[in-house]
């Protein structure tokens, strides 16, 4: 049986083509696609250069790296249309999203089952075939059956475009994590991941939560979400406005997503000494940043000069799956995050170039779904 998908060649040649559909086996399920997003961090990437689409090493892999020929998308929600004989968490009918990662099960930590530190891991658009398509297999190749921590249904009040949007919001979720109350927290990058952050580290208690970009209609979400301040970093002095904002102190914690490589330079510019950086974004292109570059402006000291500063990788560390899976839900729920405020753009699955193309457009566009 075939079906429709958007297959990924390589940069900016994505082509609907009909493939063979797939099937369950004992231990999957197949789910009709109801709405697929596109992924700053990953997808556009994809689209503008060449980008590696699986970087786990030959010798841990049984499946041959790709860098054409699969079909991206992770950020998906859909029905469930058929379930492997021994899959018992799932039924026929179902609507939900699941995470579409997997561990390599190869690497050590994976040999110690510690899966969570899995050093190779990889997911639906780089590994194995992803959501840009009619029907997704779930799950992927790695994982040896459907786990019901990796899925969560959608209650009957959600869309499924409301469920296309909650890996995104697991991410910032899992970012929030990051701080404990009390920060002063400084967070680049006001996509879906920025606005779930600035939710979530408001009710965890943070004492200043600044919200930073280029889009002034990104900053009024970021404001809506409860943002004590919000900087453009385009029109202002990164430094001096979180100085303002804070009454002359510098951010405990420092939260980067907005894949901008200036955005390194300005997040060293203002964290504090003993401060952290977490960096969760791909970038396109690279980018001169000096730990020991003063601006004219800057009334602190340069990088150098702060003790104790550390930067990180996120992935890996956000935690259980299952906690952040559920605030995302409740998030939806409340409806300050919905499909309905903030996916901007809806296009079919035979539009998919015309979407990409509109998601690398960061005034025109807030969040881009693919219906297929």
């Amino acid at each position: 049986m075939k079906m429709k998908a958007a297959v990924y060649y390589g940069p900016g040649d994505i082509r609907v083509k009909e493939v063979e559909r797939p099937t369950a086996g004992e231990v999957g399920m197949v789910l009709r696609v109801k709405a697929c997003g596109i992924c700053p961090l990953i997808d556009v990437p994809h689209y503008k250069m060449s980008y590696p689409l699986m970087d786990i090493p030959a010798h841990y892999s049984e499946t041959p790296l790709r860098t054409s020929g699969v079909i991206l998308g992770h950020e998906f929600s859909g029905e469930v249309v058929e379930v492997g004989s021994k899959v018992t968490c799932v039924k026929k009918g179902d609507r939900l999203y699941g995470v579409a990662w997997g561990p390599c099960g190869k690497c050590d930590a994976c040999q110690a089952g510690d899966y969570e530190h899995c050093q190779f891991g990889d997911g639906a658009g780089r590994a194995y075939d992803g959501a840009m398509a009619e029907y997704l297999l779930f799950p992927n190749l790695m994982y040896p059956s459907i786990t019901s921590d990796k899925i969560v249904k959608l209650p009957p009040k959600l869309t499924y475009r409301d469920g296309a949007l909650i890996e995104l919001l697991r991410l910032g979720i899992g970012l929030a994590s990051k701080t404990k109350p009390g920060d002063i927290v400084v967070h680049f990058g006001m996509d879906l991941i920025g606005l779930a952050s600035v939710l979530d580290l408001k009710a965890k208690g943070a004492a200043k939560v600044i919200a930073c970009d280029i889009d002034d209609k990104k900053l009024q979400a970021a404001k809506e979400m409860g943002a004590d301040a919000v900087i453009n970093t385009k029109k202002e002095d990164v430094v001096q406005a979180v100085l303002r904002a804070t009454g002359g102190k510098f951010a405990n914690v420092v939260l980067e997503s907005s894949c901008r490589p200036e955005n390194l330079q300005n997040a060293m510019n203002v964290v504090s000494s003993f401060g952290q950086i977490w960096i969760a974004s791909f970038y396109t292109a690279g980018t001169f940043f000096n730990p020991s570059y003063v601006n004219p402006n800057m009334v602190s000291p340069n990088l150098c000069q702060k003790g104790g500063v550390s930067m990180h990788c996120p992935w890996g560390t956000l935690g259980p799956w299952k906690p952040m899976l559920d605030r995302a839900i409740e998030m939806l729920e409340s409806g300050k995050i919905t499909a309905d405020k903030y996916v901007t753009h809806v296009y079919p699955l035979e539009k998919v170039n015309e979407a990409f193309e509109m998601a690398m457009k960061p005034y025109d566009s807030m969040k881009v779904l693919l219906e297929p």
